[in-house]
């Protein structure tokens, strides 16, 4: 057994013993040596269980192994479990999926020691196929010293338990310890830590590699939300008693403001009954809140607060499209209203005087922008096979009126290709006007529209480009979860249907409607899984890359040929 161990490593066990061995051999390899590991499992075991005795036996003076005596339904009690068999002097915790840069144990308890701190922060990073992105790096930039949370409250932004070395002695005289049962515990034993930490260091150094692969809960799974809430309201009644009512509000601010938008762009995927579930869990959080809190929120994620709170789903989703992640174009996916010369988002707080300045969006200039400025927000109302075609049809968002009788209109429906930016098939679009309402209907043949090799290319959005007189006008297409239930088309891939036979409707998380290649008959269905995993890193830079030009082959009596559009 390893003598007085520096720091002691909880790792979690999983379901996959490739992952947990993975991450234990991160900690075993630390540059600095003195780091023992303790394996956490459930009870009844799993396919990790399996690997838990080899990794022991492989390193039996460094890694002990404990197992709970029954299922606990989160994170919390394995963690306790770990935190009473810890002998190091710092402990980390790990996650059975993850793993812990070469050096994070060095760099934390080395600054630990030197600044006498109870708590060192080190820069977690998200590891996907697509690269890799630090997880709130402001927050990391440079070395800092802090003598308590009061002197950076915006720690508690990043108050996951992982990237973080905490000192075992600290968290003995504080009584810090996990919640046994809500998931996402870790958040309120973090921000409690924070609370009580005398001396916190924040590291610019990686830490801590958190991979996509690694799976996890949605966050608009109902269960997982609700624990969530429970959390927060935990956290703000922790964070008040200790008298920190700003730091409560930070907390309460940030869900409005960054949680909530997230979780309404996503829900589009969901069905429309578990969309309603989903707001009325958030509504009951939100009518908890300070009404000068949500305002303070910002734009956007004001008005989402403000349509949660009126139980509107819809006008909920749609103020989360128009703030996207990153640098993405807004989607505009309801129509707005005119009152007394001031344009505003619907809804029914417009008769109190919160609502009239939260809801008021004039300036940002929906009514007076070049049409083709904007970004609409269409519905798929319907989508039906005809023999090998595709027949689609649905609305697009007017806003104000502003495509009037009168307007010349036309358009086509653009399949993206969703890993490969540039490469878009189209095929035209009959687009009317009646009533003031944008209806449009197309018919494609994917079987010969999109020919996908099956692999880099296996997913497909579907959008409209409406031409509105001397307006191109680019619209989202979405689907409220009926019109699309149930759709499975016959694709052919290039690479033969090992790579995939069907293709089946979805809603993506980013809220677009799209096709996805799927294994629905043999061989497809024993081929497809290997081949991808095989093809993922060979076809990575290809996926970026610009495909070449080539009409796919037409279908003179189901409809007309997609062609490619070059973007």
């Amino acid at each position: 057994m390893l003598p007085d161990p520096d720091v002691t490593v909880v790792v979690v066990a999983r379901d996959d013993p490739r992952r947990l061995a993975r991450a234990v051999r991160s900690a075993l390899e630390q540059s600095l040596p003195g780091v023992e590991v303790v394996i956490v499992g459930e009870a009844g075991g799993g396919p990790a269980a399996r690997a838990v005795p080899r990794l022991v036996a492989g390193a039996s003076d460094r890694v002990r192994a404990f197992a709970l005596p029954e299922r606990s339904g989160g994170d919390g009690r394995a963690r306790n479990l770990g935190l009473r068999y810890a002998r190091g002097r710092y402990v980390m915790f790990l996650d059975g999926g993850d793993t812990l840069d070469p050096h994070a144990c060095k760099t934390m308890v080395t600054a630990a020691a030197q600044a006498g701190a109870d708590l060192v922060a080190g820069r977690r990073v998200r590891v996907s196929r697509d690269g890799e992105r630090t997880r709130f790096p402001r927050l990391y930039e440079e070395r800092r010293l802090h003598c308590g949370i009061l002197d950076a409250p915006e720690l508690l932004d990043d108050a996951v338990a992982a990237g973080k070395c905490y000192r075992r002695a600290f968290l003995d005289r504080e009584g810090l310890r996990f919640l046994d049962r809500p998931r996402h515990a870790d958040l309120l034993f973090t921000a409690r830590a924070y609370a009580a930490a005398e001396a916190i260091v924040v590291v610019p150094d990686r830490a801590y590699n958190r991979f996509a692969d690694s799976g996890g809960v949605p966050c608009t799974d109902l269960g997982d939300f609700a624990d969530r809430l429970e959390i927060l309201r935990r956290t703000g009644a922790m964070l008040r008693a200790r008298g920190a009512e700003p730091l409560a509000r930070r907390v309460e601010a940030r869900f409005v403001g960054r949680v909530l938008p997230r979780c309404l762009r996503e829900l589009r995927c969901r069905e429309p009954g578990h969309r309603e579930a989903f707001v009325e869990l958030a509504r009951s959080y939100v009518a908890e809140l300070d009404e000068t809190l949500v305002e303070e929120a910002g734009r956007v994620p004001a008005i989402a607060a403000l349509m949660v709170l009126e139980g509107r789903a819809d006008a909920a989703m749609a103020a989360a499209d128009y703030a996207p992640r990153g640098a993405g174009k807004p989607v505009l996916a309801i129509e707005p209203v005119e009152r007394d010369g001031r344009v505003y988002w619907p809804g029914a707080h417009l008769g109190t005087p919160l609502g009239r300045r939260v809801l008021d969006i004039t300036d940002l200039g929906i009514a007076t922008a070049p049409l083709s400025a904007l970004r609409l927000g269409g519905r798929v109302t319907r989508m039906c096979r005809a023999g090998r075609a595709l027949r689609v049809s649905g609305t697009v968002v007017n806003p104000l009126g502003r495509i009037g009788p009168g307007t010349e209109l036309g358009g086509a429906l653009e399949i993206r290709d969703r890993h490969r930016e540039g490469r878009v098939f189209e095929v035209p679009a009959t687009v009317r006007l009646r009533d003031g309402e944008i209806t449009w209907e197309a018919v494609l043949v994917p079987e010969t529209a999109i020919r996908p090799t099956g692999l880099a290319d296996r997913s497909w959005g579907l959008w409209l480009r409406l031409d509105a007189g001397a307006s191109a006008v680019e619209v989202r297409l979405t689907s409220d979860g009926t019109a699309h239930r149930g759709l499975v088309l016959p694709v052919r891939p290039r690479l033969t249907r090992a790579a995939g036979d069907r293709l089946e409707a979805y809603v993506a998380e980013t809220g677009e409607l799209a096709l996805r290649i799927a294994a629905g008959g043999w061989p497809a269905r024993a081929a497809l899984p290997a081949l991808r995993r095989a093809a993922r890193s060979r076809l990575r830079g290809a996926a970026r890359g610009r495909t070449g030009p080539g009409d796919p082959p037409g279908d003179p009596v189901s409809g007309p040929p997609a062609r490619p559009a070059v973007r």
